[in-house]
């Protein structure tokens, strides 16, 4: 299920990131029209798909150092309010 996540979050990333494959499309373009060799087109889809998930991971990696639980500290401040008698 975990592994099902992670593909559709990935197919997800790449429709919203489209825009990065323009140079992908205009390169098959360029194949079909002045045929040069496909193998460019295909390197900057690779470039493209590579770079998106470089970025899921990034994303994924500040999220969890943004979870990391710290420790609460104790309240010794003697004019706050606080639960308890314990500062009087």
């Amino acid at each position: 299920m975990r592994f099902l996540n992670y593909v559709i979050s990935f197919l997800l990333s790449l429709l919203f990131h489209w825009y990065l494959c323009i140079p992908a499309v205009i390169l098959l373009i360029l194949h079909f029209i002045f045929g040069i060799s496909i193998w460019w087109a295909v390197g900057a889809f690779i470039l493209y798909v590579v770079a998106v998930r470089v970025y899921m991971h990034i994303l994924g990696w500040l999220v969890h150092m943004g979870n990391i639980k710290q420790n609460e500290n104790r309240n010794v401040n003697p004019h706050s309010t606080g639960y308890g008698d314990e500062n009087q």
